[in-house]
């Protein structure tokens, strides 16, 4: 498994060839969006990625559109942890109505990688200023910016209740912050969706763990991310 394969890993992470592989992927992806899904929506996914860098395909960055717009009208705010550029934080935007959306980096590039994260990324990897995400993301309203280590920059948010959240952290000790966070403020029927779930050890590693012993089981989607629903009030 490519999860497990660190001499991939290291090829393909956050280099010249992930860029080159996720563009010519992006761009068939987005060639078969274009046959059947809202040439609007299309026109995002496209013009997001165009304008900032994405680690995610286009057929990733459809689903992060899809069910923000599924559950905007929904009660409870919507967030992302792990910006980065912007770009997935453009489609939220887009999709989200008039719900309060909540966005965390530590915009100073990713943290130290744990024992179980294998090679995948570097210290300091995928930096982006919150000034250059701020400004990209001018002109929205109810989009709130917090910036350090999650979940200590979570404090203000405490009290409030989430429908849909987007994990994009790559690394076993962020994702298990935000599910550790977030599980309990999901209102029921609220979808936790996270991106390399398949594809990155660390990330398999805090969802199986975290979930070993709740009712809820990570739902595999034909891209790299899962997606987990929310059972009751626990």
């Amino acid at each position: 498994m490519l999860a497990h394969n660190q001499r991939l890993q290291r090829l393909f992470g956050g280099g010249f060839s992930e860029r080159l592989f996720l563009g010519i992927v992006s761009s068939v992806q987005v060639f078969f969006l274009g046959r059947h899904k809202d040439p609007k929506v299309v026109q995002l996914v496209r013009r997001a990625r165009r304008e900032r860098r994405s680690i995610m395909t286009a057929y990733e960055a459809y689903m992060v559109y899809s069910l923000a717009k599924a559950y905007h009208q929904l009660p409870g705010d919507m967030a992302e942890v792990g910006v980065y550029q912007g770009a997935s934080a453009k489609l939220l935007c887009g999709a989200k109505g008039d719900k309060h959306l909540h966005l965390f980096d530590t915009f100073e590039g990713s943290p130290k990688a744990s024992q179980y994260d294998g090679a995948a990324h570097s210290e300091k990897q995928y930096t982006c200023s919150l000034e250059s995400v701020r400004a990209y993301l001018r002109g929205y309203e109810n989009v709130h910016f917090y910036k350090g280590r999650f979940p200590e920059s979570a404090g203000p948010l405490k009290n409030r209740r989430f429908s849909f959240v987007h994990f994009d952290l790559g690394l076993y000790e962020g994702t298990l912050a935000c599910l550790d966070f977030f599980y309990p403020r999901m209102l029921p029927g609220g979808v936790m969706l996270l991106h390399d779930y398949s594809l990155l050890a660390g990330v398999r590693k805090a969802v199986d763990e975290f979930l070993r012993d709740r009712p809820e089981r990570p739902i595999e989607l034909p891209s790299t991310q899962c997606m987990v629903v929310k059972l009751g009030n626990g």
